[in-house]
């Protein structure tokens, strides 16, 4: 029997599932929150478990998993995985194509670990473990970015001396583009037919807006890393080169530091002392003054997003919601989208509140635009990419 593992490293979380015959058999995700830690499994369609687990636990989780595969005899022995999916985060012209793993990538990956030296080490130490772990195995990577790989010249350029930018390979790359290209899938399932301008809002621990024009990506707020671009829960966004070069000055730190401040403790972190989205509302209904300026400025900037993609797409058809953070909250939904019927989005309120944790248009019948909450399914998104690929000749 032939199985499937997928894996989405991170520094505060990882995730594993495992396929058969096309659908999960087994899950598990291990988060950080703070000093603890913990790992939630579902298996076999049984509930979902959380527990606790301990630092060296977190650390080791790609072992807890597979000793749990075979203890629970859902494979019989690790050679039953045979194609192994890695979700891959990484700036990079050779990054934004979804690739097999082997040493030549692993030598073009840390290579371009300095410009991303909080996602690339994780991804590079997953890879390296399971590797040796699954020696049998076809290692396929999934570019988070290879939806975004249309973007015209004018959308995809900086505008510094092109040969640096030839050289060096500085462009806006984006991101989310899986959870992106899963929606516009499902949309099309539940719709039949795609519209021509499409917005699709990633709104979860990251944001993201990709401008969707005939089924592929014109523009999109994420640029070279995943920390630009809107607002996010612990990510900062836009922030211009003299207030960040005023910000190393002043604290005295380096450029890896930065990053490190920028994307752990900007957003609505730095603004709010908070990154989590349920909390933050929680304290906007109490009329907590800090909770109240983070969602505030968090819509504005979403609005001005919005105001640009929909002058990049020459006007807008449908907005799709989707990524946890919209998928389960009614009352973020309303605060983004109840300002906008002047922009032609016409919230349905009673539609809105029974779309929780499933698909549904929460906009009237007679709307110009047409919003929707799609949840994505990235890790599908995935096997779909691993799976075309051919698997490994067999070890002899």
């Amino acid at each position: 029997m032939a199985f499937t593992l997928l894996i989405n490293p991170g520094s505060s979380s990882k995730k594993y599932s495992l396929f058969n015959g096309g659908r999960i058999v087994s899950s598990h995700r291990f988060e950080r929150a703070g000093q603890s830690f913990e790992v939630c499994t579902e298996q076999d369609g049984e509930q979902q478990k959380c527990e606790g687990v301990t630092g060296e636990e977190f650390q080791s989780s790609l072992h807890q998993v597979l000793d749990r595969y075979l203890q629970t005899h859902l494979i019989a022995n690790l050679k039953e995985i045979t194609m192994v999916g890695v979700r891959l985060v990484a700036p990079g012209t050779f990054f934004q194509s979804h690739r097999i793993i082997d040493d030549m990538f692993l030598h073009k990956l840390r290579e371009r670990e300095p410009a991303a030296p909080l996602h690339i080490p994780h991804t590079i130490m997953e890879i390296e473990i399971v590797r040796r772990e699954l020696p049998h195995a076809q290692f396929i990577a999934v570019s988070d970015s290879q939806f975004h790989h249309t973007l015209p010249p004018h959308s995809r350029d900086y505008s510094i001396a092109r040969e640096d930018t030839d050289e060096f390979d500085i462009h806006r790359f984006g991101y989310h583009g899986l959870s992106v290209a899963s929606v516009l899938r499902r949309f099309g399932e539940l719709r039949g037919e795609l519209p021509s301008r499409v917005v699709v809002c990633h709104v979860g621990s990251g944001v993201s807006m990709t401008a969707v024009k005939d089924g592929v990506s014109i523009d999109t707020t994420m640029g070279f890393g995943p920390d630009s671009g809107l607002v996010m829960g612990t990510r900062a966004g836009d922030i211009d080169a003299g207030a960040l070069l005023e910000l190393m000055r002043v604290k005295n730190i380096r450029s890896f530091d930065t990053l490190a401040y920028i994307q752990t403790k900007g957003g609505l972190r730095g603004l709010a002392g908070e990154a989590d989205f349920r909390f933050i509302l929680e304290r906007v209904a109490q009329e907590d003054g800090a909770a109240v300026n983070a969602m505030t400025h968090f819509v504005y900037q979403f609005h001005k997003k919005l105001g640009a993609l929909h002058m990049a797409l020459e006007g807008v058809d449908a907005i799709i919601l989707t990524a946890t953070a919209v998928e389960r909250s009614t009352s973020l939904r309303q605060m983004l989208l109840a300002p906008l019927e002047w922009f032609g989005i016409h919230l349905d309120v009673v539609k809105n509140e029974s779309v929780v944790l499933t698909d549904g248009i929460i906009t009237k019948d007679t709307s110009p635009i047409t919003a929707m909450v799609i949840r994505t399914k990235e890790i599908e998104e995935m096997y779909r990419v691993t799976m075309s690929f051919p698997p490994a000749p067999p070890l002899y």
